[in-house]
């Protein structure tokens, strides 16, 4: 089958009817990579065309969800790269959890499809935290809740996941952590039963705030300058004096005006940490 490609003047008007019609505003995502992901909503939905996408949006109230849904990067993996992941259990989640009066916010900012959020919880069960902080996670559709509500992931990718752990040096087995039933693996849910999930539209205008730790790992990269500057300055706005900033490692601030109220807290992790003055 050929894969249909879409130009970008149908692109630009696939945009112009989400943030029209829907009130969702991609105008400022890169437009390549979110070309790619509509002409993988077109295949994946048996559409023959932008025109036909256009259609299905504007007739079926329902696909919207499905679409956002689809329309979102999978994290692909857990423990994606494990030093950081180390990196935020040695050093960075006992400076966030020391002395707080109240539990203390870590915010999943980068729209994540699970795998991000139950590597993270997972390491805070491990050191005996999980019911000390309060996990805040971004989401665009309520399709991607029910799925990490459930614990559904996806099973291609648990012997990575599981090599990801051991080099990470949990320090129980990973295989604890799901059940199989034949080829379904699911994952224990009760990790994630406190999480709050932040419902967002694609400029994430619902932050929560006096966070201490924000992962915004491998969302940068799909917006352009202007939407990125303007996304580090609010996360720079939310979080508290000392508090943590974790980017993507292809991901930096240099360059940005939100550079000038973080110092570097290891670069070759891309962790920042919020200026006290």
């Amino acid at each position: 089958m050929i894969r249909y490609e879409i130009g970008i003047v149908d692109t630009r008007t696939v945009i112009k009817t989400l943030l029209d019609d829907f009130g969702y505003d991609f105008r400022d995502y890169a437009l390549t990579s979110f070309k790619r992901r509509l002409e993988q909503v077109i295949l994946n939905n048996g559409l023959r065309d932008a025109e036909g996408l256009i259609m299905r949006l504007k007739n079926n109230p329902e696909f919207i969800d499905q679409f956002l849904y689809e329309v979102t990067p999978e994290t692909t993996e857990m423990f994606r790269d494990p030093s950081f992941w180390r990196l935020i259990r040695d050093e960075v989640l006992p400076e966030v959890s020391r002395g707080a009066s109240s539990k203390p916010r870590i915010w999943l900012a980068a729209f994540d499809s699970g795998e991000e959020l139950y590597s993270l919880a997972i390491i805070l069960k491990e050191m005996n935290i999980l019911n000390n902080v309060q996990i805040y996670c971004n989401v665009l559709s309520e399709k991607t809740v029910n799925k990490i509500k459930s614990g559904r992931l996806d099973p291609k990718d648990i012997e990575v996941n599981e090599a990801n752990y051991q080099r990470l040096n949990g320090t129980n087995k990973y295989s604890q952590y799901y059940t199989v039933d034949g080829n379904i693996y699911t994952f224990d849910s009760s990790l994630v039963e406190n999480v709050t999930f932040l419902k967002q539209t694609p400029l994430i205008d619902n932050e929560p705030g006096a966070v201490k730790l924000i992962l915004f790992r491998n969302q940068a990269i799909y917006y352009n300058q202007l939407l990125q500057e303007k996304m580090f300055s609010k996360l720079s706005e939310v979080s508290v004096a000392g508090g943590f900033l974790a980017l993507g490692v292809k991901e930096t601030l240099e360059n940005t005006n939100a550079n000038n109220k973080f110092t570097v807290f290891n670069d070759n992790e891309k962790l920042y940490k919020r200026k006290t003055v």
